[in-house]
């Protein structure tokens, strides 16, 4: 029998944990779960991204890409 995989979401609906505001947009580690919103993203972009294509989860310190 094959183990089927279970994609983690990336981007979802959820409460920021940067602002704890409701958000309809955020982006969550498929690590740890961390979820920041896109406003406190952009906002604190130097926090997260260099390149703007992957950024660092301040929980557990892994890539994600966007």
């Amino acid at each position: 029998m094959e183990k089927e995989k279970r994609k983690k979401k990336k981007l979802a609906p959820g409460i920021c944990d940067f602002c704890g505001e409701e958000s309809p947009l955020c982006y969550i580690c498929t690590h740890c779960e961390f979820t920041i919103c896109q406003r406190c993203f952009i906002e604190h972009q130097k926090l997260f991204t260099r390149t703007g294509v992957t950024w660092v989860c301040p929980n557990c310190l892994n890539w994600e890409t966007l």
